[in-house]
C-alpha cells in the first residue's frame, strides 16, 4: 500500500522540483542581467534562496526513494542477505524516528518564526517553514514503504525455511 502511495508522490515531487529549479535558473538569470544594467532586483536572491530550500527538502525524499543516500555498504556486503535486510530494517526504524522528531521540531519552528519575515520580500517565515515537516512526512511515507518491502523479504526467508523443513 505504502509503495503505491510513495510512487504516486514521486511523480509529483519530480515535476515540482523541475519547475522550481527552472524558476531558480530564470530568476537568477534575470537578476544577473538586471544587475549588469545597473538595475538590481533586490528580492531575487531571497526568492532564489527560498526556492532552493524548498527544492532541497523535496529532493531529500526523491533521493531516499532511489536509495541513493550515503550508506555503509562495505560492511553490509559482508553479511548474508537475511542479515542485510535485518540491518536495513533497523536503519529504517532509526530514520523513521528521526523524521518523526523532525516533523515535531519543524512544527515548533513554524510557531517560533510565525512573526519573523524575510527582509527584502516581507514574506513571513510561517509560509516557508512548513516545507520542513512536509518533506519529513513525505520521507516517512517512503521509509514505511521501504520497511514494508524489507518485512516482506524477511517473511519470504521464513516461508522458504518452513518449506525446506517440510
Amino acid at each position: 500500500m505504502f509503495n503505491r502511495i510513495s510512487r504516486s508522490i514521486y511523480h509529483i515531487e519530480v515535476i515540482l522540483s523541475q519547475i522550481i529549479l527552472t524558476l531558480i535558473v530564470i530568476l537568477v538569470f534575470f537578476a544577473a542581467a538586471a544587475r549588469s544594467m545597473d538595475y538590481p532586483i533586490i528580492w531575487s536572491v531571497e526568492i532564489a534562496k527560498i526556492f532552493f530550500m524548498i527544492v532541497c527538502f523535496l529532493c531529500i525524499d526523491l533521493t531516499l526513494k532511489k536509495n541513493k543516500h550515503i550508506g555503509i555498504t562495505y560492511f553490509i556486503e559482508k553479511l548474508n542477505e537475511k542479515a542485510q535486510n535485518i540491518f536495513q530494517l533497523f536503519v529504517l526504524i532509526l530514520m523513521l524516528v528521526f523524521t518523526i522528531f523532525s516533523i515535531t521540531k519543524g512544527v515548533e519552528l513554524i510557531h517560533v518564526y510565525k512573526f519573523r519575515m524575510f527582509n527584502a520580500t516581507g514574506i513571513p517565515y510561517r509560509y516557508i517553514m512548513p516545507v520542513i515537516p512536509l518533506s519529513m512526512f513525505l520521507m516517512s511515507i517512503t521509509i514505511i514503504a521501504h520497511m514494508e518491502t524489507c518485512i516482506k523479504k524477511l517473511g519470504n526467508y521464513k516461508s522458504n525455511k518452513e518449506k525446506a523443513e517440510v
